[in-house]
């Protein structure tokens, strides 16, 4: 933990106290830019040790920081010093009145300066009773010039990181983070592709107010999303209403897992779905979907033009899932499953719909109805198809 900021503070707060400063707590808060939050608070404290607390919605809304000492540091740009109990405009504040209840007899606010100018606020508090020493004040002012160039360079990867993983996927960020930036750069691997379409969509999107459509993608989206990452899965694209998700494998167990955890990630997002059309969304129509799931081969990597790149996974077995997921639709079926996929799972007996020609491909195909699981899929901690596929 050492390389977060987090670790550094911990080995300061160590150092410290060998120097003979009477430290008790060392925090921080950056701003970062995430989709579900607007800052993190790095503390260490002693004999605790580190920890990091996330801070949702804008700062300027967040009471815990209005009722900060950092607040009022970051804002005048100065070193703010208080001693808890001299019933000061200080005093009344959220986190003196906590940091008092504590134990805490001081507390020493020193702003943190970006290259950019922007201020983060750098907090000292120590329980004895006579607090800190000028001395130890002026350490802390000089301390937090380096330590603000840590913040920064950390904040800069975290800020590259959360654009790739929210934009990219966290594994297909991850590999772009690692370098894997030009044009053809990938892998091919074998993988459960998943595609998802909301049917009538075309029609919701011409007398839907702008707003609305956004709700209901979000809803939409958001139980997907959080079904797949749950089972392993990763969501490579939204395209329009339609999501695209992949369970990659390496061999025939993990073949099985993967198909197996993509049925479990689809049912259970119909499942949400069919409650949340139940409960009603307000002034917005049910939401009703077609999935269609293939398995094989597929190259994983970016593709493009020379400066405009997407990572994503391409060939037959994308597109063969796209058309069966269509097919479900025209078929009245909420999930229909191609033969590879019902070969791994060893399924067709009982759950063959038909056999369909599909647009761009020169033979008809075998679809399924997805079957109902059974614990011969062995789910368990450290079975999801990603693990499988990482640790060959």
């Amino acid at each position: 933990m050492l390389g977060h900021p987090n670790g550094i503070f911990a080995v300061l707060g160590e150092r410290l106290l060998k120097m003979g400063i009477e430290v008790d707590r060392i925090s921080a808060g950056i701003s970062i830019l995430d989709p579900n939050y607007h800052g993190e608070g790095l503390i260490w404290e002693r004999g605790v040790g580190p920890r990091i607390r996330y801070c949702q919605g804008a700062a300027e809304g967040n009471e815990s920081y209005n009722q900060s000492l950092w607040k009022r540091s970051v804002e005048s740009g100065k070193v703010i010093r208080h001693k808890f109990g001299h019933h000061d405009e200080y005093d009344k504040l959220g986190i003196s009145q906590e940091l008092k209840a504590q134990g805490y007899t001081e507390y020493v606010s020193v702003p943190m300066t970006f290259s950019d100018g922007d201020l983060h606020g750098l907090g000292f508090a120590s329980r004895t009773a006579d607090g800190f020493r000028d001395g130890d004040v002026a350490l802390f002012e000089r301390i937090a010039v380096p330590l603000s160039m840590i913040c920064e360079l950390f904040n800069s990867r975290r800020v590259s990181e959360s654009i790739l993983d929210t934009y990219l996927g966290a594994r297909a960020g991850q590999r772009v983070m690692n370098g894997e930036i030009q044009r053809g750069d990938g892998e091919h691997i074998n993988a459960i592709v998943a595609f998802s379409d909301i049917r009538n969509f075309t029609r919701f999107s011409n007398y839907l107010p702008d707003k609305a459509l956004l709700r209901l993608l979000n809803e939409y989206f958001g139980i997907i999303t959080s079904r797949v990452e749950q089972h392993g899965g990763e969501i490579l694209k939204f395209i329009g209403d339609e999501v695209l998700a992949v369970f990659p494998y390496t061999d025939a167990q993990s073949a099985r897992i993967a198909a197996c955890e993509a049925m479990a990630a689809l049912r259970e997002s119909l499942a949400e779905l069919a409650a949340t059309n139940a409960d009603g969304f307000a002034d917005l129509p049910a939401i009703h979907v077609g999935m269609g799931v293939h398995a094989g081969r597929v190259f994983f990597g970016n593709v493009g033009g020379q400066r405009r790149l997407d990572f994503t996974v391409v060939g037959p077995v994308v597109n063969e899932a796209a058309r069966i997921a269509e097919l479900s639709k025209r078929l009245n079926q909420e999930m229909l499953i191609s033969q590879a996929v019902a070969n791994i799972l060893d399924c067709g007996e009982g759950t063959y719909v038909g056999t369909y020609p599909l647009k761009g491909f020169p033979s008809p195909v075998n679809v399924y109805q997805a079957p109902e699981l059974t614990r011969s899929c062995a789910f368990g901690p450290g079975n999801t198809a990603f693990l499988a596929l990482e640790k060959n």
